[in-house]
């Protein structure tokens, strides 16, 4: 049976997927058969590296445009756009070797001055960069020659190649930034409409919350690994639709929501991948305000919730508890912090400790949707047999993070006490491959994602000589005591760490699945 018949055999039942299946049906059957279709369930609002903020943008953004290192599926940092990279002087200033022979979809050389132009509009705050705070380390960036450049840092910083692996580090052709910024409006580009890059698919389409549609770049640098003619992404929000439309035939992979992993497991069309997720899902506290304000509340709230219990039948199974900050499968986990077990009655005791032996009442914040909504609604009842009685607030998914903006700025200032503010809030966190991908964004002072308001002086001091430490075992250990110290202090109920599920069907051979989520088609084929 056609791929089209497939997809009018599901109209009927699925109608979401009635605009998806009108645009495949613009299209020839050969084209289908030589198009490798995944079905996504994110957010996905633009290709601009500089605007980038959820995950799946970083996913689909790395098909067109490339960084100049990555981590591989073996999370081991590798070159992509630069062939080596290094610092002679304490890691004050690194030196990128780019890689010879690479050309952008519009034909532009790859070259230092790509790399310069791209960094210095993250840097500029007219940009308004989302990404800016990440890199705002660097003094300047100077081009030696067409295949070195030199990023020169105010003080030293040995994890600096680990920031370059993110989306906002990939490099779009200078001519499409110049044409970005073009008097003309007539010739102006939208760079996160039209992207621009070296990477091994360029775009054709994007009908935005229908389909992006990708082809193979025939001047890619690495084209003799890159075998898939087409590549298309389709947004289905609907995650048991996704999946029907997955054993139908109609996509040829996609993720896997939790409450559907045992279900694919079963099925005759499909092969799970799963892999543990670079990521963590948390409850936070407000550490500065209100009864949270007291680390022995914060612990109570820690023993009331039996974390095993959550994932094993919350979550059907899929997932890891979290007993720190990293996950497990990351090599500087440290396995000797204070493990908080399910113990309801110590948890009344640190209650009555801190003064509060009636219990308390609480704000919590959560979106509506998804896993977030799930954790609050698991969460509640063992907060409540506990004493900690809580007033749940629920905000639509489009709107939730920006509700935080009222108490907090990027530039760092903060109101924690200020009137409305959450005592307790929902969040998640893909911290990627490397500890300072969750450290520094949630724990430093001030720090714009740190929602819990914690505050940290040798946290701080720690994330500083971390980055300055050039020595991989000396950083561990500054890793290690950090991990002891926040799950001591406890500004968070470390719920679980999450886990990647994509869906394969048996025409896709050789792809090999990334606990970043992240998505290599290096080596795929479909039969």
């Amino acid at each position: 049976m056609s791929r089209f018949l497939s997809v009018f055999s599901v109209l009927i039942l699925l109608p979401a997927v009635l605009l998806v299946a009108s645009c495949a049906n613009q299209r020839s059957e050969e084209h289908m058969q030589s198009t490798l279709v995944f079905g996504y369930g994110d957010n996905f609002l633009t290709f601009d590296p500089a605007r980038q903020i959820y995950a799946q943008e970083t996913v689909i953004m790395l098909q067109v445009l490339e960084p100049l290192v990555r981590w591989n599926n073996d999370l081991v940092m590798e070159g992509v756009l630069a062939t080596d990279w290094y610092s002679e002087d304490g890691c004050v200033t690194w030196v990128f070797e780019l890689r010879p022979g690479v050309f952008f979809h519009d034909g532009t050389p790859f070259t230092a001055d790509a790399v310069k132009i791209h960094f210095d509009r993250i840097l500029d705050p007219e940009t308004a960069s989302t990404r800016r705070r990440l890199i705002e380390d660097i003094v300047n960036i100077e081009v030696v020659d067409d295949l070195t450049v030199v990023f020169n840092l105010e003080a030293p910083n040995c994890i600096f190649p680990e920031r370059l692996t993110s989306a906002f580090a990939t490099i779009p052709s200078p001519e499409a930034i110049a044409r970005h910024y073009h008097p003309d409006p007539s010739r102006r580009l939208d760079l996160g409409r039209n992207p621009v890059g070296t990477g091994p698919f360029m775009l054709v389409d994007w009908v935005p919350d229908v389909v992006i549609q990708m082809e193979r770049n025939p001047t890619y640098w690495n084209l003799e690994e890159i075998h898939l003619e087409n590549l298309e992404f389709w947004p289905i929000r609907e995650n048991t639709t996704r999946l029907i439309l997955l054993e139908q035939g109609v996509l040829d992979m996609a993720t896997v929501s939790f409450a559907q992993v045992n279900v694919a497991k079963n099925s005759d069309q499909v092969s799970l991948q799963t892999s543990p997720y670079l990521s963590i899902v948390y409850i936070g506290f407000n550490t500065q305000n209100g009864p949270f304000k007291d680390k022995r509340v914060r612990q109570a709230a820690n023993y009331a919730i039996n974390q095993e219990e959550m994932v094993e039948y919350v979550f059907f199974g899929v997932g890891e508890p979290a007993n720190s900050v990293l996950p497990s499968v990351l090599p500087d986990y440290n396995p000797n912090v204070r493990k908080y077990d399910y113990n309801p009655e110590k948890a009344r005791e640190l209650l009555r400790e801190a003064g509060y032996g009636d219990g308390i009442q609480v704000t919590l914040w959560t979106h509506e949707l998804g896993t977030y909504r799930i954790a609050a609604d698991a969460v509640v009842e063992q907060l409540r047999q506990v004493g900690i009685r809580v007033d749940m607030q629920i905000f639509d998914n489009a709107v939730y993070w920006s509700k935080f903006e009222e108490y907090k700025t990027r530039d760092g200032r903060q109101y924690p006490t200020k009137e409305g503010v959450y005592d307790i809030f929902i969040g998640g966190w893909v911290g990627g491959e490397a500890p300072q991908g969750y450290f520094e964004p949630l724990f430093r002072s001030g720090s714009y994602s740190n929602s819990s308001f914690y505050v940290n002086e040798e946290i701080d001091t720690l994330l500083d000589e971390a980055r300055e430490q050039d020595d991989p075992e000396e950083r561990r250990k500054r890793y290690w005591r950090m991990q002891e110290i926040i799950v001591e202090e406890a500004p968070w109920i470390f719920a679980f760490h999450g886990q990647v599920n994509i869906g394969v069907r048996s025409r896709v051979q050789g792809f090999q699945i990334n606990p970043s989520g992240r998505l290599f088609f290096e080596g795929v084929t479909i039969d």
